[in-house]
């Protein structure tokens, strides 16, 4: 009788458990997945109180939706013909990288101030799916932002490459490049800058060696025409081995670039356009 009575309580006991730890379960809060975005911080971080103007049609970031390598995906941020006056800069945030800013970009009087397109491209990593911005200010300090979704993963981690000391032979070497407008008179032309380096983000294990490398990436690129600014950038481990960028500039009588970067190393690198060559 007593045997049967402890069982019943048993019974009781653990259905009573089971109750409570199903309520306390249920009852806890929800992870949202605005817990999980980083946005908010790093806009706090970089802007303060200062408001965006999202999708106002000033920016545009073109971006693929799914990416084929994590490691090297192009980004194009655009500003339409229709968007007059001088940009004061441009930044362009991934949100879920290890270090979200990937380039911060300040213009000066040779980066143009309208009557065409004007844009910025190069190739970055992506960690993980993440929201990408760009964000402009322009001559009248208003921000404004787009951003666009990319579903990549492994680009911050991908094996650096397996000879390193053949990567960095002619480490700095750049390729300059301006090209001639189709009409003399068209306000913007374009140049692109190749710099070849590993851009190393100190997370990039050696197959050989199960170690990782030191970090070792380009963080300042100053672009002029002349002795006119172009741009001066600062730029981090998110930008892809090998950095390339193309852009917009204005048209001038002398449209020969000059370049000097400078790497995590602080060695200098130096490079120029020459004789500028025709739009293929």
């Amino acid at each position: 009788m007593i045997a049967s009575i402890d069982m019943r309580m048993n019974s009781v006991w653990s259905l009573a458990l089971g109750a409570a730890l199903f309520a306390t379960i249920f009852s806890l809060p929800v992870a949202s997945k605005a817990d999980d975005d980083p946005w908010p911080s790093i806009r706090q971080d970089l802007y303060g109180s200062r408001p965006l103007k999202e999708n106002d049609g000033v920016v545009i970031l073109d971006a693929p939706e799914r990416a084929e390598d994590a490691a090297v995906v192009p980004i194009n941020i655009r500003i339409p013909p229709t968007i007059k006056g001088r940009l004061k800069s441009m930044a362009l945030i991934i949100d879920k990288n290890p270090a979200p800013v990937a380039a911060n970009f300040v213009f000066g009087p040779a980066a143009g101030d309208g009557g065409g397109e004007r844009h910025m491209s190069t190739r970055v990593r992506v960690d993980m799916y993440s929201y990408v911005h760009a964000v402009v200010e322009t001559s009248d300090g208003v921000l404004h932002m787009a951003k666009a979704f990319v579903k990549a993963s492994g680009g911050c981690s991908a094996p650096a490459p397996k000879d390193a000391d053949a990567d960095k032979a002619d480490i700095g070497k750049m390729i300059v490049k301006s090209f001639d407008p189709a009409v003399d008179t068209t306000p913007l032309r374009e140049g692109q800058l190749m710099i070849k380096h590993p851009n190393i983000n100190g997370m990039q294990m050696d197959p050989d060696t199960r170690g990782y490398p030191p970090a070792r990436f380009i963080k300042d690129i100053t672009v002029k025409r002349g002795g006119d600014l172009v741009f001066k950038a600062e730029t981090g481990i998110s930008i892809a081995t090998n950095p390339n960028f193309r852009f917009t500039y204005a048209n001038g009588k002398e449209n020969g670039l000059d370049v000097v970067a400078v790497d995590s190393d602080d060695v200098k690198f130096t490079g120029s356009s020459g004789k500028a060559v025709a739009s293929q």
